[in-house]
């Protein structure tokens, strides 16, 4: 059995992509998909899954609650974000939810198929501009 995979995404385009290309990968398995929030919770604890694809912009449910009730209900899973705020404020919000991972949607589908293998290694994966973020803290307090 592969790398179990839920995703929710509402935007059609991308949800299909990402879908795509999972099936098409021969260690990982698309357990559901969903375009709302709602949905994704029903996912979540029907499948237990072992990666979460989560948009942070859902039309009911906040992604960012999908990734807390993934990480108290199904601590097993990894939260991967895959969205288009790429700002300091929506990585921190998420991160602190639970998320392990962090995608701008600019990233291709087959390269997140190796980020999610990345991620079930006990990477973390982000996006090269995500990590080039200016900090916010002062450069007199850097190492």
């Amino acid at each position: 059995m592969g790398i179990r995979i839920v995703i929710v995404e509402d935007d059609a385009k991308f949800r299909d992509a990402f879908a795509h290309a999972i099936r098409g990968a021969d260690d990982m398995e698309l357990v559901a998909v969903a375009a709302h929030g709602r949905e994704g919770l029903e996912a979540l604890d029907r499948y237990r899954p072992d990666v979460l694809l989560v948009d942070l912009d859902l039309p009911d449910v906040r992604g960012l609650e999908l990734i807390r009730h993934a990480h108290v209900h199904v601590p097993e899973c990894d939260a991967m974000v895959v969205t288009v705020f790429g700002d300091e404020r929506h990585v921190l919000e998420s991160i602190e939810a639970g998320a392990t991972g962090y995608l701008l949607k600019d990233s291709q589908p087959a390269d997140i198929l190796d980020h999610v293998r990345g991620l079930r290694a006990g990477g973390s994966p982000i996006s090269p501009v995500i990590a080039r973020l200016p900090s916010s803290r002062s450069a007199s307090s850097r190492c």
